[in-house]
C-alpha cells in the first residue's frame, strides 16, 4: 500500500524539486498539493507547466483539515515563520499525521534561539524538543522513529558535512571560517528586486555576515556531534547561477593532524554513506558535478602551515540543501530504502 503524500508550498523551488522526485518514488502516492495564496484549485500544469499532462491532484488553498484527512506524510516546503502556526493544527486534527518542515521553524531547540536567530516568537515553542533534527549522515537513528521532522537549511548542510568528523574528533582548536556561495534559487521564489537578473548577472556579493539565520543552527549541529560547539564566523555569498552551494571552510587544528589523519578521519565518517562522495586528494568539489543530485562532495588538505585544515563541500541547494534530503529523511522514517528515488 502506498504512502499517501502532501506537499504544502508546491508552486516554490523547492516545492516543484520535491515533486520532481516524489512522482518517480514508486511507494509514495501524492494525494494533496497546496500553495497559500490561491482563490481557487487549479490543475498542476497551469501553474507549473512543466508538470501539464500528468496525472496529479489540483493545487488548492492550503486547508490543516483537508490535508490532515488525506494525508500520512506531510512536506512543509514553506517561508520560515509559518509552519509553526500549521503544524499544532495538524497535529490537532491527525495526531498520528507524519511532518517534514523544510522551512527554519523547528531546527533550533530553544525559543530564545529562534526569536534571535530569525527575529520572530515560536508560537510552537513546546514542540521544538520533539523535533528530529534530519542530517541522516550523523542522526539516522532517530531519524528512523521521527513524526515531526526539521529538514537541515542548505549552508548548514554543506558546512556540518565538512566539520563534522573533525569534532566529534576533537580537533576543531578555535572559531572556524566558513565562506559559502549559493545559487539564487536558495533565497526561494518570492519576487525580491534585489534578486531580479539585472541585479544578480554579472556579479557577486555577500549578505548576513556574521548574522545568518543559519549560523546558530550550524553551531548547535557541530554540537550535538562533538563535546563542544565551535564558534562559526560565516560570510554567505549570492552568485549568479540558479543552484549549487559551495562551502570552503578553515579550520585551525587542536593538536597535530596529518594529511593522512585528515583524510582517515573523514573516512571512517563517510565511506558507508551513499550521498557523500570524499574526492581524492589534490581534488576539489565543483557545483555542477552535484547539480540535480542529492550528493554532497568533499575534498580537503591540511594548509602549508600545518595548524589548519582547509575543508570544501558542495551540495545541490535544492538537492541536499532541501527536497533531496528530505526525501531521505522519508524514506528512514517509513523504513523505505534510504536511495530510493534519489539516485
Amino acid at each position: 500500500m502506498q504512502l499517501n503524500v502532501g506537499i504544502v508550498g508546491v508552486t516554490g523551488y523547492t516545492g516543484q524539486e520535491l515533486l520532481r522526485r516524489l512522482r518517480s518514488h514508486p511507494e509514495v502516492r501524492l494525494s494533496y498539493l497546496a500553495a497559500r495564496r490561491l482563490a481557487r484549485p487549479e490543475p498542476v500544469g497551469r501553474l507549473l507547466p512543466a508538470f501539464a499532462k500528468q496525472a496529479l491532484p489540483k493545487i488548492e488553498r492550503f486547508d490543516p483539515a483537508a490535508a490532515a484527512r488525506q494525508c500520512d506524510l506531510l512536506f512543509l516546503a514553506l517561508p520560515h515563520g509559518l509552519s509553526m502556526e500549521i503544524v499544532p493544527a495538524l497535529r490537532k486534527r491527525q495526531p498520528e499525521i507524519h511532518l517534514i518542515d523544510l522551512g527554519g521553524d523547528f531546527r533550533l531547540r530553544s525559543a530564545a534561539g529562534f526569536r534571535k536567530a530569525y527575529g520572530l516568537t515560536h508560537r510552537a515553542a513546546p514542540l521544538l524538543g520533539k523535533a528530529v533534527y534530519g542530517l541522516p549522515e550523523w542522526f539516522r537513528e532517530v531519524i528512523q522513529g521521527a513524526e515531526l521532522l526539521a529538514n537541515p537549511g542548505c549552508y548548514p548542510t554543506a558546512t556540518a558535512l565538512a566539520l563534522a568528523p573533525l569534532a566529534r574528533a576533537e580537533k576543531i582548536g578555535g572559531p572556524v571560517v566558513v565562506d559559502a556561495k549559493s545559487g539564487v534559487s536558495g533565497a526561494g521564489r518570492s519576487v525580491k528586486p534585489e534578486l531580479s537578473f539585472c541585479e544578480v548577472n554579472e556579479g557577486m556579493r555577500p549578505y548576513k555576515v556574521d548574522r545568518h539565520q543559519h549560523q546558530p543552527e550550524m553551531e548547535q549541529t557541530l554540537g550535538r556531534i562533538g563535546r563542544q560547539s565551535p564558534r562559526i564566523l560565516f560570510a554567505p555569498h549570492l552568485i549568479p547561477v540558479n543552484r549549487g552551494l559551495i562551502a570552503s571552510c578553515y579550520v585551525p587544528l587542536k593538536g597535530k593532524l596529518t594529511q593522512s589523519g585528515l583524510r582517515a578521519l573523514f573516512e571512517a565518517a563517510y565511506d558507508k554513506e551513499p550521498f557523500v562522495r570524499l574526492l581524492p586528494e589534490g581534488s576539489w568539489p565543483d557545483t555542477a558535478a552535484v547539480n540535480q543530485t542529492n550528493f554532497c562532495d568533499i575534498g580537503l588538505a591540511i594548509a602549508q602551515t600545518g595548524k589548519q585544515a582547509i575543508v570544501i563541500s558542495a551540495i545541490d541547494n535544492l538537492g541536499k540543501g532541501a527536497a533531496g534530503q528530505a526525501v531521505q529523511n522519508m524514506n528512514l522514517m517509513f523504513g523505505f530504502p534510504e536511495t530510493m528515488a534519489l539516485t
